[in-house]
């Protein structure tokens, strides 16, 4: 199992050398200033960084994705994410379960939109690290349901990305991107895959609980897709679940990268305004999700994860916030 040290190491451009003036060149000039800031960044840390076996030091903080990654099963974590990711399994037991459907959801739910609209783009926002995981990510799964379909991943954490370049080759490219900067995502200078002017699929699983102002993200994303396009999204939820579980859980996040917000099932409904939710199934327990009903998990009592695809409509309506639905 390759080491998430070693991954940072052999991180670089998302290819090799591009001609000067050419939007390669471009792309790398400007991961070459990321790297050099995040050096910097390290260097300032001093030792209240982690230190890897080959000297490289990060961020001292809990890693949302490196979180995410030992729930999932996987090693490619620090003692900081691992003692993270025990008190959230202190608190909800089923978390680790509930990660693993959740990464299932994702790579279901966008598979279906590419096979199910004809879509040939998806954006997966927030890649995370799955590496070593067994189950499909959702670059895997919609290869399967569609081999001519392109796939590009965006992340903000620099890990993240070299991990996802290193170990994921079914992305059509893996660019540093927040969603919280949508402009920097659809107009990166290699993001030229991405034609805003067609549907695309747009996958935010797990991602808009750490994002203060979710309904900014969709709002934005609405105005800028084309109709038919489709938003794949999972989310933490506080209905149905023990508010001290809930507390546990946000403060195990409370020194992490980001911040947990457990939102009940209205609000992330009301995410979806302006969309039409696919219904069935609406929006479920991501283990439940399954337009024909051919996929239904256990139950999880201790934390739950909702999830729904949505349709972007030819006809958008006024400001609301009553989502739709379609058949």
């Amino acid at each position: 199992m390759p080491r998430l040290e070693h991954h940072l190491l052999r991180s670089g451009p998302l290819v090799g050398p591009a001609l000067p003036g050419s939007p390669r060149a471009a792309q790398q000039a400007e991961h070459a200033r990321r790297q050099q800031r995040c050096g910097s960044a390290r260097k300032a840390g001093g030792g209240d960084g982690v230190t890897g076996d080959n000297g490289l030091s990060l961020d001292g903080r809990a890693s949302t994705a490196r979180v995410y990654n030992y729930l999932l099963g996987g090693k490619d974590n620090f003692a900081v994410d691992r003692e993270a990711a025990e008190k959230i399994i202190r608190s909800a037991p089923d978390a680790p379960d509930v990660a693993r459907e959740n990464l299932r959801f994702a790579g279901r739910a966008a598979s279906w939109a590419v096979a199910t609209h004809g879509i040939k783009r998806v954006v997966d926002i927030g890649v995370g690290i799955s590496y070593g995981v067994p189950i499909p990510s959702v670059e895997t799964c919609v290869k399967q349901a569609d081999p001519a379909a392109k796939v590009i991943g965006f992340d903000p954490d620099e890990v993240v990305l070299a991990h996802a370049r290193a170990y994921r080759p079914g992305y059509g490219g893996v660019l540093h991107g927040d969603v919280t900067d949508l402009d920097g995502i659809f107009n990166h200078p290699a993001a030229d895959l991405i034609d805003t002017t067609k549907p695309i699929v747009v996958v935010l699983a797990a991602v808009l609980h750490f994002i203060k102002d979710a309904t900014a993200v969709m709002d934005e994303l609405s105005e800028r897709l084309a109709a038919g396009s489709v938003v794949v999204l999972s989310h933490a939820t506080s209905t149905d679940t023990s508010q001290g579980r809930v507390a546990g859980m946000t403060k195990a996040y409370k020194k992490a990268s980001s911040q947990i917000i457990f939102r009940p099932e209205e609000e992330i409904r009301a995410l979806a305004h302006g969309w039409d939710i696919v219904t069935p199934p609406d929006l479920v327990d991501v283990q439940r999700w399954s337009p024909d009903g051919s996929y239904n998990g256990p139950s999880h009592e201790t934390v739950r994860v909702v999830g729904m695809a949505a349709v972007l409509p030819d006809h958008r309506p006024e400001q609301n916030h009553t989502a739709g639905a379609v058949q």
